[in-house]
């Protein structure tokens, strides 16, 4: 767990450090760079892409195709036809698309990324193989992240440091529009919330910058590894109530 304030000062850490698989959240990490890219001139974000479902692993090229779970069903009726780059990353945030989210990774430079990835203060995260990508993952080829470089990389949007600060607002306001978040569900409606969530079965991360109406805000990230989600969930709510509890208090 990583809580800090909006401007990134840590308020409190436990186990901050400790690598999980990523899920979904490497999510995050791809959406700042892709960002990044239309900052620099690099990238032009209503670039269209081609829409299609099966991928080739990077390491032999093998083709793949997602868990039948897995499937952005909307994107992969439109299999032959474009998206653009925007409405990818949007999709890859808000319904948490794996498979915009593979459309978009051969934009990415991954040595860019990774000196993004330094820069702004997460350097134990790692991008490391498209979503399932078994071939890679069997070669010992993952996503990781902490909840420090979380926390430290949704801060950075927050300020304006992880990119362009029209850009940043710009993903501010697609992470607030995520329909899957585990924190926010904990927390008064009053509240506004925006980040990225993850899971796998054994797994269940959020980050999320929490707006509460008569306090400051502040930013907690929460990673659980080795856990039914259920019981990840319920410790995520007792640690976003324990959060919000303390935060939310107006200072006299």
């Amino acid at each position: 767990m990583c809580c800090r304030d909006s401007t990134g000062r840590v308020l409190r850490a436990e186990n901050e450090r400790h690598p999980h698989y990523a899920a979904s959240t490497i999510k995050l990490a791809v959406l700042i760079e892709l960002f990044r890219m239309r900052d620099t001139g690099r990238l032009d974000l209503d670039r269209p892409l081609r829409v299609h479902t099966t991928f080739r692993s990077t390491v032999d090229g093998s083709p793949y195709t997602l868990d039948r779970d897995d499937v952005d069903v909307p994107l992969a009726a439109r299999v032959g036809d474009t998206a653009g780059v925007r409405e990818l990353a949007e999709r890859m945030i808000e319904v948490s698309s794996n498979e915009a989210t593979n459309l978009l990774l051969p934009l990415l430079d991954p040595h860019a990324l990774a000196e993004t990835l330094h820069e702004l203060d997460a350097p134990d995260t790692v991008l490391g193989r498209p979503i399932g990508d078994r071939a890679a993952q069997a070669a010992g080829r993952t996503n990781l992240v902490t909840a420090a470089d979380l926390a430290a990389l949704l801060a950075a949007v927050v300020s304006g440091r992880a990119a362009e600060p029209e850009s940043c607002r710009e993903m501010l306001a697609i992470l607030g529009r995520q329909q899957y978040p585990e924190i926010g569900r904990f927390l008064p409606a009053t509240a506004t919330v925006a980040g990225k969530s993850g899971w796998v079965e054994d797994c269940l991360h959020d980050v999320a910058l929490v707006r509460p109406p008569d306090a400051a805000p502040f930013i907690l990230a929460v990673c659980t590894s080795g856990l039914p989600n259920d019981a990840s969930r319920a410790v995520i709510a007792t640690i976003a109530s324990a959060a919000y509890a303390v935060r939310a208090v107006r200072p006299t």
